[in-house]
């Protein structure tokens, strides 16, 4: 058994001292031509400024009388800023403080979280609470 041990020492000790080609790096033209050809779209690629993802958050909060089912839909363009906001609600009107918000669009996301609508605290509140 001590023969065995000794012989895979002498075999670990053995390969720590060979030597390993290093490897060198070839590069062919069709590589460097799909490169190119891939800088060169990326180059001329345009961003469509239109394009949003549309976002639906339920933002239901309880006011003095019932409970307010309040939905908000916004997007965000291409650079993440609001391009339109909105909020619905089939249990109270709504209309006066999405009037409010639309002083956000433009804005990045995070400036929604800081909004303050003086006379409309509850709705306010559960707006921002919603988009965190």
């Amino acid at each position: 058994m001590k023969y065995l041990y000794l012989l895979i020492l002498t075999v670990f000790i053995a390969s720590c001292g060979a030597k390993v080609e290093e490897t060198t790096k070839i590069e062919d033209e069709t590589t460097t031509e799909v490169v190119a050809d891939i800088n060169n779209e990326l180059e001329t690629l345009v961003v469509d400024e239109n394009i949003t993802d549309i976002t639906k958050v339920d933002a239901k909060y309880n006011n003095s009388a019932w409970e307010v089912d309040m939905v908000i839909n916004y997007t965000l363009d291409w650079s993440g800023s609001i391009a339109t906001i909105n909020t619905t609600s089939t249990t109270y009107d709504l209309s006066q403080f999405n009037d409010e918000i639309q002083t956000l669009v433009g804005k990045p996301l995070s400036e929604a979280q800081n909004l303050e609508v003086a006379w409309s605290s509850l709705t306010t509140e559960a707006f921002k609470k919603a988009l965190k």
